[in-house]
């Protein structure tokens, strides 16, 4: 029984075998199929309103262009519309500021509880009640800076005050300028003279100031501080251009500088980019996820810290002077507006 079961085996391979080499020559006789051609999907890129959707960018954009019209730009779709007064003329305004529902002045700034706006005119503060436009009080110093709990903070000479008591003395601001890297290595006997040009409440406690700092032998230094009370936690630089016209964001986590520097309430700052043109207006986003940096030619919307992608760059193409950016329901009241 064992002889005929391995006769049995040999045979089954030897018909595998045969079998195998038979379907071979079939294969080799047969002509081939051609394979399908590939399918070639060429992915375009999304529109700018498909990218502002898909990063949920919102709101209104006010801007100013070449004419000095103002403009209400909606978010993301791109619908722009020059902003008229009643009468249908365009509002004009070449650089402007926007609170509480109404378009200000450049270089008015309207107290938190909005009873309130305060102007610089030839180193004086102007502070007017809101509805009539009656001046309350004059105030010595220049600019002014609302704090949030609707005190008005200045500088003057090389302080700052608050309602006529020194916030910072001379000398707490010498202290800081020193924190400048050109300046920090300079003598103890040399003398440095500091003043704040510009000045933005982060918080009750935080205020960002732009020092001017003046060394004898020494070029003209520009230093952001970001004090916390009395103490120094932040400084930014920026070699290129000065610090000023700080813009807070919604919340109070970031100020923002008009060259694109960004300082942020835990301290840390944030250069511009480095391939932009020079910007003349800067806002924030109601979520402080971006910030719109305005050139002559361009809006480019700049990811902040808070930003999944900080330092991602959209260009919008609107050349625009100045513009604030509103949350879709107080921007429709700015829009309708007009001058307030």
């Amino acid at each position: 029984m064992r002889r005929w079961s391995t006769v049995l085996v040999v045979a089954a391979v030897a018909a595998v075998a045969v079998f195998a080499a038979a379907d071979a020559l079939r294969e080799r006789d047969e002509p081939k199929a051609s394979a399908p051609a590939p399918t070639i999907t060429r992915l375009q890129p999304p529109t700018l309103h498909e990218l502002l959707r898909r990063k949920e960018i919102l709101g209104f954009v006010v801007y100013s262009d070449h004419d000095c019209r103002l403009h209400s730009l909606l978010l993301p779709g791109m619908e722009d519309n020059v902003v008229r007064e009643e009468g249908g003329s365009a509002v004009i305004h070449c650089r402007f500021e926007a609170a509480g529902g109404r378009i200000l002045e450049e270089g008015e700034v309207m107290s938190p509880d909005r009873s309130s706006i305060a102007r610089c005119r030839g180193g004086t503060i102007e502070v007017r009640a809101a509805d009539n436009g009656h001046v309350a009080r004059s105030i010595r110093g220049c600019p002014p800076a609302w704090r949030p709990d609707g005190r008005l903070t200045y500088p003057r000479g090389g302080a700052i005050l608050e309602d006529g008591r020194l916030l910072f003395t001379a000398r707490e601001l010498r202290r800081a300028a020193r924190l400048h890297p050109n300046v920090a290595l300079v003598g103890a006997g040399i003398p440095i003279f500091a003043h704040a040009t510009d000045l933005a409440w982060l918080d009750e406690r935080r205020l960002v100031a732009t020092l001017e700092i003046r060394v004898r032998g020494v070029e003209p230094q520009n230093l952001a501080v970001l004090f916390d009370g009395k103490g120094v936690v932040g400084l930014a630089t920026n070699r290129g251009r000065g610090l000023g016209n700080w813009i807070v964001s919604a919340a109070g986590s970031y100020a923002a500088s008009e060259d694109g520097t960004i300082v942020s309430r835990d301290g840390g700052s944030t250069d511009p980019p480095r391939n932009l043109p020079d910007g003349r207006a800067v806002a924030f986003s109601p979520d402080e996820q971006w910030l719109a940096y305005a050139t002559n030619a361009s809006v480019y919307l700049i990811g902040t810290p808070r930003n999944s992608e900080p330092g991602r760059i959209i260009r919008l193409p609107v050349p625009a002077q100045d513009l604030v950016w509103e949350g879709v329901s107080r921007a429709t009241r700015v829009a309708g507006l007009g001058t307030g």
